[in-house]
């Protein structure tokens, strides 16, 4: 019993650690497709609250006043 226990030992360890590699891709696999399809609804969501829920309007730009230094020399440092 001892010696098919010593042949069947590394054939039972290879076994279990495809299956855990299988699991665990298969697991990976599910995570990557469950986030892309929740970023999507998001994405699509956002998309339409910002084509028909938009109210807010832009600022209008106005005059800026103040110094303007118009030089490289702060790049020679």
């Amino acid at each position: 019993m001892k010696p098919l226990l010593k042949q069947l030992t590394p054939f039972i360890t290879v076994g279990i650690i495809l299956v855990t590699l299988f699991f665990g891709m298969m697991l990976l696999v599910y995570l990557c497709l469950i986030g892309a399809i929740l970023g999507l609804i998001l994405f699509i969501g956002r998309s339409i609250q910002r084509k028909f829920f938009s109210t807010r309007k832009k600022p209008a730009q106005s005059a800026r006043t103040g110094r303007i230094i118009d030089s490289n020399d702060w790049k020679k440092l």
